[in-house]
C-alpha cells in the first residue's frame, strides 16, 4: 500500500483509537496494549480524550521510576494534551507536525472530534511499503 506524501492521514490511521478510562490503573492499560498489540492508549475522561499513554511513558514514569503500575493510575503518567492533526491533512503534514512536536503518534481529528490515530510507523510504512 504505497501512497504519496500528500494522501489524507485518514488512509493511514488506526480508528478508532483503542482508549482506557482516567482512573484505569496503568497494569489495566498494559493488559489492552498487549492485547491488542499496540504501543498507546488514549485516556478518556466523561467520554472526552484528555491525554495518552505511550510505552515510552510507563517506561520513564513507571519503570524507572519505580512504581508500582497495579497502584498508579492513568491519569498519573498521561502526556496531556494529545497533539493532534485534521483528518483532512496529508501524511506530510503529519511527518512535519511529528517533528515540531517531537512526538511519535498523533490523534486524528474530524470537526474537532477525536477519530483516530496515527503513528510514524505507519506513515513511514505507507509511503515505503
Amino acid at each position: 500500500m504505497s501512497l504519496r506524501s500528500d494522501a489524507p492521514v485518514e488512509q493511514v490511521m488506526r480508528s478508532p483509537p483503542l482508549t482506557a478510562l482516567f482512573s484505569d490503573t496503568v497494569s489495566t492499560v498494559v493488559d489492552r496494549m498487549l492485547t491488542y498489540d499496540i504501543g498507546a492508549v488514549v485516556v478518556e475522561s466523561g467520554g472526552q480524550p484528555v491525554g495518552i499513554i505511550t510505552e515510552r511513558d510507563i517506561l520513564q514514569r513507571i519503570v524507572k521510576a519505580g512504581r508500582d503500575p497495579a497502584r498508579t493510575l492513568a491519569k498519573d503518567v498521561m502526556t496531556s494534551p494529545i497533539t493532534s492533526i485534521e483528518v483532512t491533512k496529508n501524511v506530510k503534514d503529519a511527518l512535519k507536525l511529528m517533528r515540531e512536536k517531537n512526538v511519535r503518534r498523533l490523534g486524528v481529528t474530524k470537526a474537532g472530534r477525536l477519530i483516530g490515530i496515527v503513528t510514524e510507523r505507519r506513515l513511514l510504512d505507507a509511503l515505503v511499503l
